[in-house]
């Protein structure tokens, strides 16, 4: 009963965002075709003023409606709730997940830390079993949760590690948000956690986008002078776009296309659906500068070089590739490419260097598959278990 009252209300809340997002493209269209600009040239920008009044304030009422249903005093614990409503969640989040947290819609997941079941744990769950606790914190990709990991293959490396000391955990967060935003967040977390319960030393692990959160939250605990990094020995990144993925450059491009005319302009706000943290996946924006600079420039890389993987830990990149012939396109594992998985670029200052870093392929794996892949948890299990 409470996830119905709760689905509910997340459900309206949404529905009436979107019905004002509806409406006010409809004000865009209606003001573009009163005014007959020519049919080629930018988009108007005054074209929702020269819409007719009503148009305005429909979209207003739906949005204190929308106001007004999340002020409704009703919540669940997804935890609990039949196995279909977390996958759904989490996929709507990665779509546009920027969107329900600046709505601050009931759908909108927060970051937590999970345990191997999904429940809700804190840091200090895992530091302190026992003294000087070593933790490995896994961390999912877009529209995923934590659920994603719990594959047989990687069980099975949980409980190897843990038979060495190594106590698990998995980060729940809305991968919609832009990486950055999600990255500084990680870091505070891990600098406010480990300054309560140190850990003698911390592996971390992410798939897809997980390793953008990585790499980002190791960007931020520089910038700020943070000393959580200093107790990281290892990080493994899976399938990881540091390059960026093709596929979001393409449907950039397509979307760059409608705003060539002004009837078709107000079109790209179905195509500015997608979330914050999808753009950032076109070049692996991981930073604010590169997120706040890149958003208005097209489809081009305007970075001179990429953010440098950390000294001080080793590092493993692995990549996979769906056939042989997919290592030599932008194919890859489905989603990412080859090149971009192992941080390749065919200039230098482009490419991922550390003192301690290791490159992987394996071919025959898309880029879901690799979580349950028996090589790739066999070979990430060995470099962890290596000095």
């Amino acid at each position: 009963m409470r996830l119905a009252l709760w689905s509910s209300k997340g459900v309206a809340h949404l529905a009436m965002h979107s019905a004002a997002e509806i409406t006010e493209l409809v004000t865009e269209m209606h003001g573009t075709i009163k005014r007959v600009p020519l049919p080629l040239g930018a988009g108007l920008s005054d074209a929702r003023a020269a819409a007719p009044f009503p148009y305005r304030l429909i979209s207003g009422v739906f949005r204190q409606l929308a106001r007004g249903i999340g002020m409704l005093p009703v919540h669940a614990d997804l935890t609990y709730q039949p196995p279909y409503a977390l996958p759904i969640i989490s996929a709507l989040n990665g779509v546009c997940g920027d969107k329900l947290a600046r709505w601050q819609s009931p759908l909108a997941l927060p970051m937590s830390l999970r345990d191997s079941e999904g429940h809700a744990i804190a840091w200090g769950d895992l530091t302190g079993a026992t003294p000087n606790t070593k933790v490995a914190l896994y961390i999912h990709g877009l529209c995923m949760s934590d659920r994603e990991w719990q594959a047989p293959t990687k069980q099975a490396t949980d409980e190897l590690m843990r038979s060495k000391g190594w106590q698990t955990g998995h980060l729940r967060y809305n991968s919609g948000r832009a990486i950055w935003q999600n990255g500084a967040d990680l870091a505070n977390w891990l600098e406010a956690a480990n300054a309560a319960y140190p850990a003698r030393e911390i592996v971390l692990i992410g798939h897809s986008m997980g390793g953008l959160l990585m790499r980002s939250a190791f960007a931020y605990a520089q910038e700020h002078g943070q000393s959580w990094p200093a107790r990281v020995s290892k990080a493994a990144y899976l399938a990881t776009p540091h390059l960026g993925a093709p596929l979001e450059r393409a449907g950039n491009r397509l979307n760059t296309l409608l705003g060539h005319s002004p009837y078709t302009a107000p079109f790209m706000r179905l195509g500015n659906i997608r979330s914050a943290a999808i753009k950032d996946l076109r070049y692996g924006f991981i930073s604010q500068v590169e997120h706040e600079q890149t958003q208005d420039i097209g489809s081009r890389d305007h970075r001179l070089q990429l953010n440098p993987l950390p000294d001080g830990m080793a590092h493993l990149l692995i990549a996979g590739s769906r056939n042989p012939e997919a290592a030599k396109n932008w194919v890859g594992d489905g989603l990412v490419p080859l090149y971009s998985a192992l941080g390749q670029h065919n200039r230098a200052e482009k490419t991922l260097l550390a003192e301690n870093i290791t490159r992987l392929c394996f071919d025959h794996v898309d880029h879901l598959a690799m979580l349950s892949d028996v090589r790739v948890w066999d070979a990430l299990t060995d470099w962890w278990l290596a000095p």
